[in-house]
């Protein structure tokens, strides 16, 4: 479907009671999908008291990701109990991660085959507040991070998306204050094929309603052209469980047994990011938890 007033693929819109075949369909055709009627006023203002002490206490970002203007609240599934029960746990969004991400494969053990199913894990949950003035981020996919590979199709392909985004903001966006940008139909895209300015499209959502995003489409954070309104959106993406490592054992360990170890040993064991910016805590790469408290409270920049 496309708008005939600027022949720009457009994204449908389908009420929160409606069966997920339906969401499902949209998000095979168009990469996205919004939701109209996800999320209830007071549980959107609710949500946004429990994150505001964070964003307050954010940092300006020093670096190409963020636009010194944007706030963050990391870690949001912990720090916020509306986020986590209301819409993290929503059935839509869980139904459809597991529809788009989990895996399951038969295996044999000598000559009796066995069905294994691994479900989708939380990958990133962050909200972002985007202040007045703020420049609108590059265009990009975010299972870049994954090192994900695309080869152009003309029909979705299972097994090829590594996350599932659900994008729920705490106001109405609107170009003005920064409403998300995004190319419908990109998914499907090769490798080869770099996106362009006009093909965005701006994803204006009511307070209330929401976005799923499958993490193979292109787009980006817009600018907020706005002199005094905010825009902040609550951000959760699911990635396949297999994306974890083997044992963990890493979360056993206590950061000053970690710190006795080689800087070789602790970056194999988790302790830096996979470039570009994956298996971060906080937005830094974690070795900097291994750091004195002086050099702790280091300013944000790239990951990469």
């Amino acid at each position: 479907m496309k708008d005939s007033a600027n022949n720009k693929p457009t994204v449908q819109r389908i009420d929160v009671s409606a069966p997920p075949s339906t969401f499902i369909q949209a998000l095979e055709k168009d990469g996205c999908v919004f939701v109209k009627g996800f999320a209830q006023d007071k549980d959107l203002e609710q949500s946004l008291k429990e994150v505001q002490p964070f964003l307050d206490a954010d940092k300006p970002w020093e670096g190409k990701l963020f636009p010194p203007e944007t706030k963050r609240c990391m870690r949001l599934i912990g720090r916020s109990k509306t986020v986590r029960e209301k819409f993290f746990s929503h059935p839509l969004y869980q139904d459809l991660s597991e529809n788009f991400l989990a895996l399951t494969t038969t295996n044999f053990y000598d000559d009796q085959p066995t069905t294994y199913t691994s479900h989708p894990l939380l990958s990133i949950s962050i909200t972002m507040d985007i202040g007045p003035g703020a420049e609108g981020q590059r265009i990009h996919r975010d299972d870049k991070n994954h090192h994900a590979r695309h080869i152009k199709s003309d029909k979705y392909v299972y097994g090829n998306d590594l996350l599932l985004g659900l994008f729920v903001p705490c106001c109405d966006t609107r170009v003005e204050n920064a409403a998300t940008q995004a190319i419908p139909g990109s998914h499907l895209w090769g490798d080869e094929r770099a996106p362009k300015r006009d093909e965005l499209i701006s994803v204006e959502l009511n307070k209330g309603d929401a976005m799923l995003m499958l993490g193979s489409l292109y787009h980006c954070g817009a600018p907020n052209l706005s002199k005094d309104m905010r825009r902040p959106m609550h951000i959760m993406f699911m990635c396949p469980g297999v994306y974890r490592q083997e044992e963990i054992s890493y979360l056993s360990y206590s950061s000053e047994e970690v710190k006795t170890w080689s800087k070789l040993v602790q970056e194999r064991m988790g302790w830096k990011s996979s470039a570009p910016n994956l298996g971060w805590v906080d937005l830094r790469s974690p070795e900097f938890l291994l750091q004195s408290d002086q050099d702790f409270e280091i300013g944000y920049k790239d990951l990469d």
